[in-house]
């Protein structure tokens, strides 16, 4: 089986993460995307709504496609989230997987900076989501974020310019998201008051 690992604060998931797993597994012919909400992200704040309200909405994102799943990993582990520890977790539960991290552009061109990058490459392979807005990358700046030869997929498919941050600010101010987000993480969000203090929705 072929499995691709797409982390991510999901604070809320949207559309933009749900086309980058797409485009993962049509440019690396993936069986399964596992969505793996961050616990402790060592260079991010933290998430404004709680663990289980991330899990939920992106259980309720994901419900409709048979080759998502969803991960609580990070969740359950205490300390730092760091990837290596995830994709180990992962590689334990699912043996005979042959794995690959799904990465948008401005993350992977940090990848140099990350804990043990060389222990994370042996572990999968690394697909490079175009981000709109950053371009495609070549495989000679892809090589130069630390992503050696034969360890990255290029995968140039577009997705929506949509970001966690642009929704929050939306729904602080009022605005609607349904363009933004699936209709069920819509009515959650709704329901559950999400996101309405401006103090809390950088």
């Amino acid at each position: 089986m072929r499995m691709g690992v797409l982390g991510g604060t999901f604070d809320p998931i949207h559309f933009g993460h749900l086309a980058a797993a797409e485009a993962a597994i049509e440019c690396a012919d993936l069986d399964e995307v596992v969505f793996v909400p961050t616990g402790k992200p060592p260079h991010r704040p933290r998430a404004v709504a709680t663990d289980e309200q991330r899990l939920e909405m992106c259980r309720l994102a994901t419900t409709d496609e048979p080759r998502f799943a969803i991960s609580d990993v990070e969740l359950e582990r205490e300390g730092p989230s760091y990837t290596l520890d995830t994709l180990l977790a992962l590689r334990g539960a699912n043996p005979h997987a042959e794995m690959f991290l799904i990465l948008g552009w401005d993350a992977a061109s940090l990848f140099r900076s990350w804990h043990r990058p060389a222990e994370v490459l042996a572990l999968a392979r690394v697909i490079v989501v175009s981000r709109p807005g950053r371009g495609s990358p070549t495989e000679e700046q892809v090589e130069a974020a630390g992503i050696g030869p034969g360890r990255a997929v290029l995968c140039s498919h577009p997705t929506p310019a949509v970001s966690a941050s642009e929704i929050r600010r939306a729904i602080a101010a009022g605005q609607p998201v349904m363009e933004m987000v699936p209709e069920a993480v819509a009515a959650y969000i709704a329901r559950h008051h999400l996101y309405r203090v401006n103090q809390a929705v950088g």
